[in-house]
Formats: structure tokens, C-alpha cells, sequence
């Protein structure tokens, strides 16, 4: 799902991009980048999340999905 939102002071439109259950997969000034990621999130589960360049593991894993990483301190 794709949301549009623009702040009344700048007029600068930002965009949101939420999976089928609602959870915020990015959130950007980009409409190419919020129209690339709202396509290819249609039907991902709910478990996966957005890769993002600079994240761990992104120069040798080339998937645009990748799982939640659990921790704990």
C-alpha cells in the first residue's frame, strides 16, 4: 500500500510504503523508488523485510527481500 502525504510548510510530498499487514516497509521523498518497492511488495510475507544498500550482506546478497533478523542483548 502506498500512502502520500505532503508537509503544508515546504510542500514536499512523502511517501510510505506498507506491506499487506500494515508495516511500514520505507518511507521516502522518492515517488520512482515508493512506486518500485509498493510494486514488488505485493503478496511478500509479512516476515521479510526491505533490503537497503549499506545493510549487512547487501554486496554479496542481491535479493530485494530479505528475513527479519532476530537479537537479543
Amino acid at each position: 500500500m502506498l500512502f502520500i502525504d505532503q508537509d503544508p510548510d515546504t510542500g514536499i510530498n512523502t511517501y510510505m510504503v506498507c506491506n499487506d499487514a500494515g508495516l511500514c516497509l520505507i518511507r521516502t521523498t522518492s515517488s520512482r523508488i515508493a512506486n518500485f518497492v509498493e510494486r514488488h511488495s505485493r503478496g511478500v510475507a509479512p516476515s521479510l523485510r526491505l533490503t537497503v544498500g549499506g545493510d549487512p550482506g547487501t554486496r554479496t546478497n542481491q535479493h530485494l527481500w530479505q528475513h527479519v533478523r532476530r537479537w537479543s542483548k
